[in-house]
């Protein structure tokens, strides 16, 4: 008893610490928004997700070497349709002029280049399917003026744009969450309007819950970068976890309010509030702690974002909230009104007769949800996701996909220099089903009859014949060459068996003409230029300063067990060729992530758990208590992930990983405010029944408030973005919120009913008190 209130005195203590010093405290938290305000613009937002894998895995190791090595030129499919081929090719053409586009690929009568290939393969039910390459990387100015060219020279048709050289994911997201935003915070208003009982203390929430975000936002640059993820979501998941706390104190407030004046309320509630608030606000926390653990660099990119998010909303109920109460304290006397929310002590009656029925069958419901939640079909491609709303480029690709092929596109790096090996390995790359094309410095053709390739090593008659010169002056630029790399035993023996690259040949014929060793016509000097220039483009994109890229592309999908089989074959196959190789793209990025998975689930999952169950072990004393908190919340997690399974749809493995410890941490707030009523209510009343309806009915509007805003914030995500990952991430927490708020108000306090006794014997007082008696009739012995 001492301790409690040894405990209780410093609560008021500094409750009156924190009232008393209230105008420093808006003066700190103007301070800080301003801070916040400015440095929200010096966050840097990460769009590729590939930047979150673990720097063990093959992906992300050949993706650094791809950056650093490598130039990646950008590339875009146009579909266009209600078209004649005749003015499909005129479009070509029209689409090959454009500054900044390098090739434009379209099925041309007659071109060699297309000699393998067969007119349906880019002209099919008046469609036509171009594959346009830039000049230049995707991210340049002359790309992206380029591809608004694009756009303009296709006004007027039917066309669909897949490509990512003007997309602007962070702008998208920005535009929608401008909606959704405004979505939610329509839906607080009216769920507030529903539960308040004065009308001011709406506009506190919205005051304290602004400042919270904003401060969140503001000191996310301490952790240099965030993802698109964590910088989307983290606002509305911000005010969806934590608002519990501002209603509490509120309602303590009220309560206070009703015997005290103002500054003696708000100072006693407050000293009441922030133990109960503190412990609530663990559980929620726990979960985004156990995100942290995840190999998946995501998960402690949001795990800390959200983190910060809930102790800064602790902090400014704690110390700003207060501070506004006490300026309209008049004001909130003056706009009270009654309470619109009704009583449903009729359904807490209705629930308690039916509870041998129900909490069998909520067993068994959940052992079901277990089994079918395991078979969840999780995928790992970004592009694979359904969404509600879909954008330009998932629906250009879906559209492209109705009547055309679309290929993956694949890298595989290997130590540079040894032509041998790459044409082999390409070469067997060509002949696997799974692969349409291979390229390579090892398999570029330079000649018309295909006989000859960029690295083959040719006599001077051999060149002389592919270049169409004449023979004696290709053996004095033979000579020339010699002289000038030193190779002196050119001269020795017969010139005419002297090879050299026709690679290397090309390069010192530029090199030479640039420094006028060796002068040309013009028209000879153009077709060096151009030349050399295809060169230089093919080095840029397939030679390193370590390592050679093999592009190849794949046909079918980027995942699933078939696909992973044949990128272990490809690599498997490289291996017996070099002992360093790296198989990059969609594909093996989907693999390493289901890879990491698998561990990143079982381990959020245990330790989700354990800290929300020991979190409720010291909260109730009881050890009975968190078992039927954490199965309740645990069960409407398998449901929640068991719905896919039964309806043929797809999960995204991010959604899953996530949303499993957010619903953990923050939905099991809403079982503990049921349990604390019910503990406290039948110590007074003799019949527990009667305990149970009336801790449902006082929980009611607490659960209905938080529960009903992160219902809506989720389902407002999830169908108002067209970005698949969050769009998935916020229909999957939506539904799980609502199936969390169903089992509470249904299937918890039926338990709390039928396990009373259970909970009454596994409390850890009653174990120390049967210890103190045992030791006190032992001392008297």
């Amino acid at each position: 008893m001492n301790q409690k209130n040894g405990a209780d005195h410093l609560m008021m203590r500094l409750a009156a610490f924190i009232v008393n010093k209230r105008k420093a405290f808006l003066v700190l938290f103007l301070v800080a928004c301003v801070y916040s305000a400015f440095s929200i613009s010096k966050v840097t937002i990460i769009n590729d997700i590939t930047e979150y894998l673990p720097d063990t895995t093959e992906t992300r190791q050949g993706l650094d070497i791809m950056e650093t090595e490598f130039t990646t030129f950008g590339t875009a499919q146009v579909l266009a349709a209600n078209l004649t081929y005749e003015t499909a090719l005129s479009l070509a053409d029209k689409l090959e002029e454009i500054d900044g586009i390098s090739s434009v690929s379209f099925y041309r009568e007659g071109d060699d280049a297309y000699e393998d290939a067969q007119l349906t393969d880019y002209y099919k039910d008046a469609a036509a399917l171009y594959t346009l390459t830039f000049e230049e990387e995707e991210d340049t100015p002359r790309s992206q003026a380029a591809m608004a060219q694009v756009r303009q020279a296709l006004e007027g048709c039917d066309t669909w744009v897949y490509t990512t050289v003007d997309k602007d994911d962070a702008a998208s997201l920005r535009e929608d969450m401008k909606v959704i935003m405004a979505v939610v915070v329509a839906v607080i208003l009216l769920v507030l309007l529903f539960t308040s009982g004065t009308y001011t203390e709406i506009f506190i929430f919205l005051v304290v819950f602004g400042v919270a975000v904003l401060l969140n936002m503001g000191t996310n640059y301490w952790f240099g970068e965030v993802s698109f993820v964590t910088n989307t979501v983290g606002a509305v998941l911000q005010l969806a976890m934590s608002i519990d706390y501002a209603i509490i104190l509120f309602h303590r407030f009220m309560e206070e309010r009703e015997h005290m004046e103002p500054l003696d309320a708000i100072t006693t509630a407050l000293s009441k509030a922030i133990p109960e608030i503190s412990s609530s606000s663990l559980t929620t926390v726990s979960g985004m702690v156990a995100l942290m653990f995840m190999q998946f660099g995501i998960g402690m990119d949001l795990g800390q974002v959200l983190t910060k998010a809930i102790l800064l909303s602790l902090f400014t109920v704690f110390f700003l909230m207060p501070a506004l109460i006490v300026m309209l304290s008049d004001v909130i006397d003056r706009t009270r009104h009654r309470s619109f929310v009704p009583s449903i002590r009729l359904w807490g009656r209705f629930v308690v007769r039916v509870r041998y029925l129900t909490v069998p069958l909520f067993l068994a419901v959940i052992a079901a949800g277990y089994v079918y939640a395991s078979r969840c079909p999780y995928i790992y491609d970004i592009n694979s996701i359904e969404s509600a709303k879909q954008n330009e480029y998932l629906t250009s690709k879906e559209r492209i996909q109705q009547t055309f092929q679309v290929t993956n596109t694949m890298a595989l790096l290997v130590p540079k220099g040894d032509y041998e090996k790459e044409a082999a390995i390409l070469e067997r790359l060509e002949q696997m089903d799974e692969v349409d094309t291979a390229l390579g410095l090892a398999n570029v053709e330079v000649s018309d009859d295909g006989r000859y390739i960029l690295v083959d090593k040719l006599t001077p008659r051999a060149f002389a014949e592919t270049a169409d010169m004449d023979l004696e002056q290709v053996r004095l630029l033979y000579q020339f060459y010699a002289l000038k790399h030193e190779q002196y035993s050119a001269f020795m023996k017969n010139l005419d068996e002297y090879r050299i690259s026709i690679i290397d040949l090309v390069d010192f014929i530029y090199e030479q003409k640039e420094s006028g060793g060796l002068d040309f016509d013009q028209e000879l000097s153009e077709e060096i230029d151009d030349l050399h220039q295809a060169v230089c483009d093919a080095r840029e994109q397939l030679e390193g300063e370590h390592y050679d890229r093999l592009v190849f592309t794949m046909k079918g999908p980027v995942e699933g067990a078939e696909v992973f089989a044949a990128v272990d074959r490809i690599r498997d196959m490289a291996h017996e060729y070099y002992k360093e190789v790296y198989v990059v793209g969609d594909a093996t990025s989907n693999y390493d992530l289901s890879s990491s998975f698998q561990t990143d689930n079982v381990m959020i999952s245990v330790l989700t758990a354990l800290f929300v169950g020991i979190i409720l072990l010291f909260t109730f004393q009881s050890a009975g208590l968190p078992v039927l908190l954490v199965l309740t919340i645990q069960g409407s997690i398998w449901i929640n992930f068991s719905i896919p399974e039964l309806t043929g749809t797809t999960m995204y493995f991010l959604s899953y990983l996530i949303v499993s410890s957010i619903q953990m941490g923050a939905t099991i707030d809403y079982a503990i405010v049921i349990t604390s009523r019910y503990l406290a209510l039948r110590k007074c009343m003799p019949d527990r029944k009667q305990a149970a309806v009336e801790a449902l009915n006082q929980a009611f509007p607490t659960i209905v408030t938080s529960g009903t805003i992160m219902i809506c914030a989720g389902f407002a995500v999830g169908y108002l973005t067209s970005n698949a990952v969050i769009a998935s991430l916020g229909t999957a927490l939506g539904r799980g919120a609502s199936i969390s708020v169903i089992l509470v108000m249904t299937v918890l306090p039926q338990l709390l009913l039928m396990f009373d006794k259970w909970i009454d014997k596994t409390e850890l007082t009653r174990a120390r008190d049967r210890k103190r008696v045992i030791r006190k009739e032992e001392a008297e012995a």
